[in-house]
């Protein structure tokens, strides 16, 4: 009889550490992409995550990734009962990107199912100065020749800029450049022509094309060039 009424009196606790080791947590995530269309560049943007615990047992924030130094992550909470919710505050600095972005913010929880979610910011931002191309990449350069190249500069912003100066910096390469139309309106695309030598003692030649402007956004652009010395 002893026997018997231990086996029943166990069954609740054995029924309690099963139901403990059921318990966990789990994400919920409302909406995992941001897209925030066209901004203008050096504009922040800021949205919030919603998340919430679907589970039966706290869940845990333990980290968060960001992919750049231009992207800023904060949760509301670094732990979540059963049954609440909380946020994750994202703030995307545009200063230093131009088209089309994407940006993602990794999450890394305690959840049985998905520890580590992934949100992503997407859209596309208005340079004030657009330059095509972004980057010179010359080939194959011959000693003495001089190659002669283009880079627009193309004012998508509501006020006059002005093209101030071109500076160089470059160990392999001779640059010499001329702005064609300093001072650019709205709308308005201006050519800086640059003529560049390779230097014969050079086998891998590169620099750097920098275009100081008036713009309070963009005082400075600098455009990468490169190439090889021809044999």
């Amino acid at each position: 009889m002893k026997k018997h009424l231990t086996k029943i009196s166990l069954l609740p606790s054995l029924l309690l550490i099963a139901n403990v080791a059921w318990a966990a947590p789990e994400l919920f995530v409302e909406q995992g992409t941001y897209r925030f269309g066209t901004v203008a560049q050096g504009k922040k943007v800021q949205h919030s995550f919603k998340i919430k615990n679907s589970g039966d047992a706290p869940l845990q924030i333990k980290k968060i990734e960001v992919s750049c130094g231009c992207t800023a992550a904060k949760p509301s909470t670094s732990v979540i009962q059963p049954g609440k919710g909380a946020e994750i505050d994202v703030v995307f600095d545009s200063t230093e990107f131009g088209g089309k972005v994407v940006k993602s913010v990794t999450m890394i929880t305690n959840a049985g199912k998905t520890p580590s979610y992934t949100f992503n910011l997407e859209g596309t931002v208005s340079e004030e100065l657009q330059v095509t191309p972004r980057q010179l990449s010359l080939g194959p350069v011959t000693p003495g020749v001089a190659k002669l190249v283009t880079i627009n500069v193309t004012n998508n912003g509501n006020n006059s800029i002005r093209l101030i100066a071109v500076n160089v910096n470059s160990n392999t390469l001779q640059i010499k450049s001329t702005i064609g139309k300093r001072e650019l309106k709205p709308g308005e695309t201006g050519q800086v022509n640059l003529s560049i030598q390779g230097r014969s003692e050079s086998k891998i030649l590169s620099g750097y094309v920098h275009i100081v402007t008036s713009s309070a956004r963009k005082k400075e652009i600098t455009v990468p060039v490169y190439g090889t010395l021809a044999k």
